[in-house]
């Protein structure tokens, strides 16, 4: 068996595949409709049709369950982040820095999803060693191995 990736129950397509490819920027690899297929694995499949494929009524759906979200890395998270005030995206919460030293922020899709993005591990690594961290104290903070470090830095 092989895992293909996740697929996300959608209310309104064009909504969502606007907001996953303008806001997130990942392309539509497949488009059949009622399923799209994003880069990265992720499927977005329409409320009224999964209504149909599983015999559920539409009240069986509860979205914002905020148990689950999407992961995504951003090489510029800065201009991310300034993309996101533009375009009025609703966050959940502000940006942090994790324990690690990367920086995150969450958000909703147009369906309530949550969606974090990071900013990209080696531009974390770059950013931190910026700050004078040697490989050693690199490796203290985030709990990766120095291996892992210099492969990131390079």
């Amino acid at each position: 068996m092989k895992f293909k990736g996740p697929m996300l129950v959608v209310k309104d397509m064009e909504k969502s595949k606007a907001f996953y490819t303008k806001v997130i920027g990942v392309r539509v690899i497949a488009d059949l409709g009622e399923n799209v297929t994003l880069t990265g694995g992720l499927s977005l499949q329409t409320e009224s049709s999964w209504v149909e494929f599983t015999h559920c009524t539409p009240d069986f759906f509860k979205y914002q369950g905020n148990d689950a979200e999407m992961y995504f890395e951003e090489d510029d998270f800065d201009s991310f982040r300034e993309k996101l005030a533009k375009l009025g995206v609703e966050q959940l919460g502000e940006e942090i820095e994790m324990p690690w030293g990367q920086k995150v922020i969450r958000l909703y899709d147009p369906d309530k999803h949550i969606v974090e993005v990071g900013e990209d591990l080696s531009v974390m690594m770059k950013r931190l060693q910026a700050t004078g961290l040697t490989i050693e104290e690199l490796a203290e903070k985030t709990g990766l191995t120095p291996k892992m470090i210099e492969r990131l830095l390079k």
